[in-house]
């Protein structure tokens, strides 16, 4: 018995440690990709901080500033290997600017027939694809096959979502692209989630259907209220089409929350059939009811927190900078909530739609001896 548990054991020690070494050697290509950028890298060699001088802020705090003197070696182009000499200004607060420290990757330009040139920023490749790694490495250790199935998933919707915008840069219509990407990302998402059963059809409608009820909610309040100050937006360069970017927004971020409810819902309905198939209409709208209540509090709570956690920093950087609480309200806050709320109304309502998908359509099929789950 006990050679045959270290059988079973060793299988999965191999499997995790090649993964480890997959991910360790995609680390290690990234470090040294340097040569695969058409802007020149340069690695940090050595920093010298010296202080500046002091300015004082908005509300009379005093903002400190430093020079840095910083010695970088060129990892790529006609003068790899080349050192070079820069200089940079830091404040203590970093807002508008970056301290640089030794062994760090940045972007520079290089001036002809000068050991020198203007810093541009950090390459900073290395730090998502750590974190990647790490995302990879537990869902593949904690869920196995299934993790590779998420992550296949992930890597699909993102190539989706770059391509969209590619797209949309070469003068595609935006909305029509949100509603397409609405309808791929919910179909793609479901699928490699739940498999090819029927409680991921019934997902995909009830999604679907709860979404386009949100959209027809949010063009009701719309049309019967005042115009939103989407130039305040944040990054905004004047565009022509943005309330059709915060649209967009909207309905990607209640897609997100809407999809979870309904497979949840449907992959519990399909449970309780297959377990109890004679369970009557009322029993099962009682315990949709009691899922409803277990999913809803926690997503909404999860919804909040994820679209204020985004605006905090520009709050932050706004309150020290002299902005009012009604301003921060009507001009900042006021597009987090919007989203919030839309995001809130999807899940609610995704309870009673799903419940009804999942009563109507996965009782049919169980009657009929058809596989729901």
């Amino acid at each position: 018995m006990k050679r045959e548990r270290e059988y079973h054991i060793l299988p999965k020690r191999c499997y995790i440690a090649g993964l480890l070494l997959i991910v360790a050697a995609a680390l290690l290509f990234v470090e040294c990709d340097a040569f695969l950028y058409e802007n020149t890298v340069a690695r940090v060699t050595s920093v010298k901080n010296t202080f500046s001088h002091t300015q004082d802020g908005p509300n009379d705090e005093e903002e400190q500033y430093y020079d840095q003197l910083i010695q970088a070696k060129v990892l790529n182009g006609d003068r790899k290997g080349e050192h070079i000499i820069l200089e940079n200004m830091y404040s203590r607060s970093g807002v508008n600017d970056e301290r640089y420290y030794v062994g760090e990757q940045i972007f520079v330009s290089l001036r002809q027939q000068e050991s020198s040139g203007t810093i541009n920023g950090k390459k900073r490749d290395f730090f998502l694809a750590c974190l990647c790694g790490l995302f990879l490495v537990m869902l593949l250790i904690l869920n196995g096959r299934k993790g590779g199935i998420i992550a296949v998933s992930v890597c699909l919707n993102v190539l989706i979502f770059l391509y969209a915008l590619s797209w949309y840069g070469n003068g595609g219509d935006l909305i029509q692209m949100t509603y397409l990407l609405v309808i791929i990302f919910n179909v793609i998402t479901l699928v490699f989630a739940g498999g090819m059963h029927r409680k991921t059809l019934v997902a995909i409608m009830a999604s679907l259907a709860t979404t386009g009820i949100c959209y027809g909610i949010y063009e009701i309040v719309l049309h019967t209220s005042e115009r939103l100050p989407y130039e305040m937006m944040d990054y905004v360069v004047n565009p022509s089409d943005l309330s059709e970017l915060f649209l967009t927004g909207v309905l990607m971020g209640s897609l997100g929350a809407v999809m979870d409810v309904s497979i949840s819902i449907a992959a519990g309905v399909a449970e309780i059939l297959y377990r109890k198939p004679d369970i009557s209409v009322k029993g099962l709208i009682n315990s949709i009811r009691e899922m409803g209540y277990d999913i809803m509090g926690t997503m909404i709570n999860v919804l909040f927190f994820t679209y204020i956690s985004s605006a905090i920093p520009i709050l932050v950087i706004k309150i020290k900078n002299g902005y009012t609480l009604y301003h921060l309200i009507n001009f900042q806050l006021v597009f987090e909530l919007i989203r919030f709320l839309m995001g809130a109304i999807g899940i609610v309502l995704a309870i009673p739609v799903a419940g009804f998908f999942s009563v109507v359509l996965l009782r049919i099929w169980n009657r009929k001896g058809e596989k729901t789950s």
